[in-house]
């Protein structure tokens, strides 16, 4: 399962302290898409869908570990969120190209 680090602009409030340095995972299982898209309301509420998504993908903010919940990453800041959001789409776009290797690699 691949990692991806980064660093918040604005940060996450815990324990009365800013926390900027997250990490998070790729998508385990598609339960935790269905369970994105429950949470969300549906595929059609495309930010909720990502937020809801993002608060099972992460696993740390700082010294707060995970799991999160929507609504703490509804508190975070608009850039923050973009922040996510980029680390989100690099962890698929990894995840991606790694599936397309194997595939590749099998039918050869």
């Amino acid at each position: 399962m691949s990692t991806i680090t980064g660093t918040l602009t604005h940060g996450f409030k815990f324990k009365e302290k800013l926390q900027k340095t997250f990490e998070m995972s790729e998508v385990e299982t598609a339960g935790a898409l269905f369970d994105a898209e429950i949470e969300s309301g549906g595929l059609e509420n495309q930010l909720a869908f990502n937020g809801a998504l993002i608060a099972r993908q992460l696993v740390r903010i700082g010294d707060c570990d995970g799991p999160f919940t929507l609504s703490q990453i509804r508190a975070l800041t608009p850039g923050d969120f973009q922040v996510l959001r980029e680390a989100q789409g690099k962890l698929d776009r990894a995840a991606s190209s790694g599936s397309m290797r194997e595939s590749e690699a099998g039918t050869a």
